[in-house]
């Protein structure tokens, strides 16, 4: 989301607009109360049409502008015919380089820049993180974005060697690429709620829970940054930031360009790590998703498409935790997660 009281197109010019909106705002502004609904407004719709729009285009630098100022063609038209140190080396050392240079500057200006204390009051948990978690998800979201590397270059040896078919020209279905472009968001997230939901407790006695032993092997350190920053987006075990990057997958199923799927990815990446910043202003604003880290049993997916709503796990406060699961054990008593220390600072981390 472009965050409260942001144009629907702020995302197109993260973190430009972003940062120059926080320098001039008013040091007299005063926060609305944060607060969530469970289906994006027509305004939110646009919203996230822009952030994907981002996304994609960002993507298509990434196969036709970045690997020419290299010397490189994008591997899945060719070099990655075999697995080869070169072409591997330059997607694993983009996504490392785009994880600490995105989450670490937002994480910096947030946290730690000379504004951050005129910031503090567009901070949905008022209470900071440790430095120490910090450290911790920036470590695991490395490995996260090595994961999503390891995806891409499978995916390039597959459409190179003709294991998977694709097209090669944005230009045969002109319609068709700009509708996948604008919506790329919108498609991803059912995946995004079923994989998520899967790794936390079902609260069924009918067969076993698996939900709840995947939570406790898998999910559980995500949910240890209860108080996120950019780092915590893809603070993710291994098992967990592949299945999330497999999203790519769903335009590799219809034999599309690969800009949509290296689309897909780079839109997980930014989702998460923009969506965990715990800023209503200049952040994303995502209440929705801070709900989920506060009280864990609800809000499993987006506003996007509203299967929360529709699965009726969708919860704007805590008191509405326990109306979804109606006596069950549910939210953040019921959770046994060791979660990451607040920071001993007051106001800072």
């Amino acid at each position: 989301m472009a965050g409260s009281g942001q144009p629907w197109y702020m995302p197109l010019t993260w973190p430009v607009g972003h940062v120059s909106t926080a320098l001039t705002k008013p040091e007299e502004d005063s926060p609305p109360k944060p607060s969530s609904t469970p289906i994006l407004d027509l305004t939110g719709n646009f919203t996230a049409m822009a952030a994907a729009a981002r996304s994609w285009t960002l993507a298509y630098l990434c196969i036709y502008y970045l690997p020419q100022k290299f010397g490189l063609v994008y591997p899945a038209f060719g070099p990655a015919k075999d697995f080869s140190l070169d072409w591997m080396f330059h997607i694993l050392a983009r996504n490392l380089l785009a994880t600490w240079v995105i989450c670490g500057f937002w994480d910096w200006f947030l946290y730690f820049s000379p504004i951050q204390k005129k910031l503090h009051k567009y901070k949905m948990n008022p209470a900071y993180p440790s430095l120490s978690q910090i450290k911790h998800d920036a470590l695991v979201t490395t490995t996260a974005s090595c994961a999503a590397g390891g995806i891409e270059i499978i995916l390039c040896h597959l459409w190179a060697t003709g294991q998977l078919t694709l097209t090669t020209s944005l230009a045969d279905a002109p319609y068709l690429n700009l509708s996948m472009a604008l919506l790329l968001t919108h498609y991803r997230i059912p995946h995004f709620h079923l994989i998520h939901r899967a790794m936390h407790p079902w609260k069924t006695t009918n067969f076993p829970d698996i939900g709840k032993f995947l939570y406790r092997q898998v999910h559980s350190l995500h949910h240890k940054s209860y108080n996120p920053t950019a780092f915590s987006g893809t603070n993710m075990h291994p098992v967990e930031s592949t299945l999330y990057y497999s999203a790519a997958l769903i335009p590799v199923a219809f034999g599309l360009h690969p800009v949509h799927a290296l689309g897909v990815i780079v839109d997980c990446a930014m989702g998460a790590w923009l969506g965990h910043d715990g800023f209503q202003w200049p952040g994303s604003g995502d209440y929705f998703h801070m709900l989920h880290h506060k009280h864990f049993d609800c809000n499993y997916g987006a506003m996007h498409v509203p299967l929360d709503w529709l699965f009726g796990t969708y919860a704007g406060s805590k008191e509405e935790v326990s109306q979804i699961w109606k006596g069950k054990a549910a939210g953040e008593e019921a959770n046994d997660t060791p979660v990451h220390k607040a920071s001993a600072k007051d106001g800072k981390v």
